[in-house]
């Protein structure tokens, strides 16, 4: 998991890379689009935009071929992460549509301030935590190509 505070941070570590730069052109429309509307750029990514209680699901999520990007756009968001290794599963993964569920555990909540973006590493699986005053732009971004300097 890593926590950018800001979008300018998450542009200075990846904004180089080509996949990172379509990101950012995908939060930056994002909330001009229509509500719960997916959208790609490139065969790379997806991404759609709503309210948090609309994104929420009781069970923890994770994928194998996309990291999944979180970026509140008019609050704070409350999301639980854990890595997948701790997890029960209880749906098994499906290749359609690159999805695990996990039952969900009380783990640290991470907060990602409006305008922050957080990301899940492929080995993770997350629950955002549904709050109707705060819209989140959801992106799935794959992950073949450069990832993090530190993985």
């Amino acid at each position: 998991m890593h926590v950018y505070e800001t979008r300018a941070r998450l542009d200075a570590e990846l904004g180089h890379v080509k996949k990172w730069m379509r990101v950012g052109q995908a939060l930056d429309i994002a909330p001009t689009l229509l509500r719960d509307v997916a959208y790609s750029i490139g065969d790379s990514l997806t991404y759609w935009w709503d309210r948090t209680p609309a994104v929420a699901t009781p069970d923890m999520v994770g994928s194998r071929r996309y990291l999944s990007v979180l970026a509140p756009i008019d609050g704070s968001a409350q999301v639980v992460v854990a890595p997948k290794a701790e997890l029960s599963q209880t749906v098994a993964y499906s290749d359609l549509d690159d999805r695990e569920r996990f039952e969900a555990v009380d783990t640290p909540v991470v907060t990602v301030p409006a305008g922050g973006v957080l990301v899940m590493d492929e080995d993770e699986a997350f629950r955002a935590l549904p709050d109707p005053d705060v819209a989140v732009v959801v992106v799935r971004v794959t992950v073949e190509g450069y990832s993090f300097p530190n993985k």
